[in-house]
This record gives C-alpha cells, structure tokens and sequence, in this order.
C-alpha cells in the first residue's frame, strides 16, 4: 500500500491517492475520471507504524533520515 502523487493529463488535476498492491493502472482522476494520469514525485514519505516513539508522520527533503520506506 502506497500513498501516491498523480496529475491528470486530460484537465491538469493534482492528487494523491492510496494504491494496494500496485494496481496504478485501476486510479482515475477524482475530478474527470481519465485514467491519462503521470506519477509525480513531490519527494515526501509516508509510514503508518515505524519503531520510533512518534509512531506515524511523514517527512521530505535532505532532512529525511529515519523513513523506513524513503530513499533520501
């Protein structure tokens, strides 16, 4: 499960939605219904249960450090 980033081809709408197992090809654009969508990457994580005592959250940028599903 991955909270991803998207923009509509067809009316330029920017979302994000949550995809199970990588089926990106079933996600429609919430405004238009196009399936004519480009993955954008804005650079963020997101992690529902880590070992720190937040528990949750997300980060960005150079300062991400200790994301568990991030590359930076």
């Amino acid at each position: 499960m991955a909270l991803l980033d998207f923009k509509c081809n067809e009316c330029g709408e920017k979302f994000e939605e949550l995809v199970f197992g990588g089926n990106v090809d079933k996600v429609r654009c919430p405004r238009c219904g196009s399936n004519d969508l480009k993955r954008i990457y804005e650079g963020k994580c997101y992690f529902g249960i880590s070992g720190s005592s937040s528990g949750s959250g997300g980060c960005s940028g150079s300062s991400c450090r200790s994301c568990s599903g991030c590359s930076n």
